[in-house]
């Protein structure tokens, strides 16, 4: 099984396939003047193949070119001292996001996405007389690749997400209806192996830091990362899909 789904990964820019690449984030942990505590997104990155292999190959280069480790947006823009992104400069930090931004205006590409709040969650588990886990998390992510996968049908569709942490990859995450997904589910594998996920990465911590740095971009107070994030959010306008109202992609 892992020979074929690592074939399959291999051949992703192959012709006449929709890519959907997956990551997630909590929006919040803590509740804030507008939003909820412990608020959590799915989003994803749906594009055609063709469209994405330049963009993910323009991508590795420039990461090659520039010496960089793997673009994970939030140590490009806050490096810990344990990251590679610690060492390199500002301005090559900001080229990078920017870079990101870039890739996720691909042409034609969608971003369908699902959100749950841990509060409205444990009153969906009261109701629910034990028929749902009391993991918000877990339920979260089943419900939206369960989505996903209803989402793509009709299509010849592959559906990547990150890896769960400490778990190698590829490896098959079983969904119970996985439609007409090659390999027979979404594949997990580590983001460093392939670009869309840092590419959905990108989508997930744009919707996070708008959302949280708002207030500062209204009142002129935002740097040059919460500038573009804010310039991301806004190129999502006609392609920022609620999963729970979406029509089929194919449809």
């Amino acid at each position: 099984m892992t020979a074929t789904l690592e074939a399959i990964l291999q051949d992703l820019p192959e012709s006449g396939r929709t890519l959907a690449f997956c990551d997630e984030t909590n929006l919040t942990e803590q509740a804030t003047a507008t939003l909820v505590a412990n608020l959590r997104l799915h989003v994803a990155v749906v594009v055609q193949s063709e469209v994405y292999g330049p963009v993910a190959e323009a991508l590795s280069t420039f990461l090659e070119v520039n010496g960089l480790p793997e673009l994970h947006a939030t140590e490009v823009v806050n490096p810990k001292a344990s990251t590679p992104w610690r060492d390199v400069p500002f301005d090559l930090r900001v080229e990078a996001f920017e870079r990101l931004a870039q890739a996720l205006d691909m042409a034609g590409s969608r971003i369908p996405y699902l959100y749950l709040s841990k509060q409205d969650h444990d009153g969906f588990v009261a109701q629910s007389g034990g028929l749902i886990t009391a993991d918000y998390k877990r339920s979260l992510k089943t419900v939206f690749l369960s989505c996903m996968a209803d989402y793509l049908v009709g299509s010849t569709a592959i559906l990547v997400i990150d890896r769960d942490k400490n778990s190698p990859g590829p490896a098959l995450h079983a969904i119970q209806s996985p439609g007409d997904l090659l390999g027979g589910g979404a594949i997990s594998v580590e983001s460093h192996k392939v670009v869309g996920l840092q590419i959905a990465d990108m989508a997930a911590y744009a919707v996070r830091r708008y959302l949280l740095k708002r207030h500062a971009l209204y009142a002129g107070n935002g740097g040059p990362f919460d500038e573009i994030a804010a310039k991301t959010v806004a190129s999502f306008e006609g392609r920022f899909e609620l999963l729970l109202i979406a029509e089929p992609l194919a449809a």
